[in-house]
């Protein structure tokens, strides 16, 4: 009696490891990760909150498509650094363009690890539509980027405009984007030249 209680229980164990996989290897988890992918911005609100968003995941797939290219735009986009910085990165900016833009962010991307960058408006954007298809955003900026390159500042402050409007397939996108410095040496073209390379 013993013995055949001890087989049935046995059995069953067996049978109860058996069917709940205990030893079968699962699939593995996505990794957690800030780079999500962002709403297409059908609206100028949604392509500067995608600006926002894109800069503070150090999303690079979703910064790129926030700036105009002559595929399906108009004009092909175009960065105008501050006038110190125009004369300092002389070699530089003459020949900004959109992939220009997308390797300065990666750069930095690069450059800071799994730390964040802090991006702020010190005031409400100022919105200008010039009709139903263009916009312009004007912003009083703070950034913080803790890179690890020695001698460069990592705050940036300045003021930005940030001209928009749809392309072919009606997602807004950036562009002309004109930087002004507010604060010696610390605007965003400081950043983009010290990043470009």
């Amino acid at each position: 009696m013993r013995c055949s209680i001890q087989y049935i229980a046995s059995t069953v164990l067996a049978l109860f490891v058996i069917s709940c996989n205990l030893f079968d290897t699962r699939d593995p988890e996505n990794p957690v990760t800030d780079n999500q992918t962002l709403p297409p911005p059908l609206t100028k609100e949604a392509l500067y909150s995608n600006f926002q968003n894109s800069l503070q995941q150090k999303n690079l797939a979703e910064y790129e498509k926030l700036f105009a290219d002559s595929a399906t735009h108009k004009q092909q986009f175009l960065f105008i650094p501050n006038q110190s910085a125009a004369v300092r990165y002389s070699s530089i900016f003459p020949t900004w363009n959109k992939t220009s833009e997308v390797d300065y962010f990666r750069n930095i991307i690069t450059s800071i690890g799994a730390s964040s960058i802090q991006f702020t408006t010190t005031s409400s954007p100022q919105i200008i539509t010039y009709q139903s298809d263009s916009a312009l955003y004007t912003i009083q900026y703070s950034l913080f980027v803790p890179h690890n390159r020695p001698g460069t500042t990592t705050q940036f402050e300045g003021r930005s405009e940030l001209y928009m409007s749809p392309n072919k397939n009606n997602i807004w996108v950036i562009y002309r984007w004109i930087d002004f410095e507010t604060k010696k040496d610390s605007s965003w073209s400081e950043l983009k030249g010290q990043f470009a390379k």
